[in-house]
C-alpha cells in the first residue's frame, strides 16, 4: 500500500469517527441520553470488530474491509468477526482478490439508485474459517449472481426474498 493510499484510509476513518462524535455531542446536547447511551455502545462494538478483524493478521483483507463504504458506493456494509478463528494470515491476498471478485459480479447485479446493506461475517464453519457476506436490496441480473456460485472460492450462494421486492444474497467464501 502507497502512503498516500494509507493517508486517504486514515482519512476516511477520521471522518467516520468525527461524525461518531458529532451526533454523540448534538444527541448530548438534546438531552437524549438514551441516544447517546445507544451510540457509545455502537462505538465500542465497532471499536471492538476492529480490533478483532486487526488480530486476524491479514492486512490487505483488513484494508479492503476498512475502506469498503468508500470503495462501493451503492453498497454498505458492518462486518463481525467472531473471537475463535484458526489462522487465515497466509491466505490474506487470496481473500481479499476472492472478496474483490464477487463484488465485481454484485455489482453486475445491481439497480441504479439501490443501497444495498449487509453484513460481513468471518467465522468458521465446520472448524474452517469462511467468510459470509449478505446483502439485501433489489437485485436485478440474477444470472450474475449465480455466476458468483461458479468461482472456486466460493461454497454457497443462497438468495431469499424479502419484504418489498427485495432479495438477500448470501455468499459463503472458503478462506484459501
Amino acid at each position: 500500500m502507497e502512503y498516500h493510499e494509507v493517508m486517504t484510509l486514515l482519512g476516511y476513518t477520521r471522518h467516520e469517527w468525527m461524525n461518531r462524535l458529532q451526533l454523540l455531542h448534538s444527541y448530548s446536547k438534546l438531552g437524549k441520553d438514551e441516544k447517546v447511551q445507544e451510540k457509545i455502545e455502537e462505538a465500542i462494538r465497532l471499536a471492538d470488530e476492529e480490533r478483532k478483524l486487526s488480530n486476524l493478521n491479514i492486512p490487505e483483507t483488513s484494508v479492503w474491509i476498512l475502506a469498503f463504504n468508500w470503495t462501493y458506493s451503492q453498497f454498505r456494509i458492518k462486518f463481525q468477526v467472531d473471537e475463535q478463528i484458526p489462522s487465515i494470515w497466509e491466505y490474506d491476498q487470496n481473500i481479499r482478490g476472492n472478496l474483490e471478485a464477487v463484488m465485481d459480479e454484485l455489482i453486475d447485479s445491481t439497480q441504479e439508485m439501490e443501497l444495498y446493506e449487509g453484513v460481513l461475517h468471518v467465522k468458521t464453519k465446520q472448524d474452517r474459517p469462511i467468510i459470509e457476506l449478505a446483502f439485501d436490496g433489489k437485485f436485478a441480473g440474477w444470472g450474475n449472481l449465480q455466476m458468483v456460485g461458479q468461482k472456486d472460492c466460493v461454497q454457497e450462494v443462497k438468495i431469499e426474498s424479502l419484504p418489498e421486492e427485495k432479495s438477500r444474497c448470501t455468499i459463503v467464501l472458503a478462506c484459501n
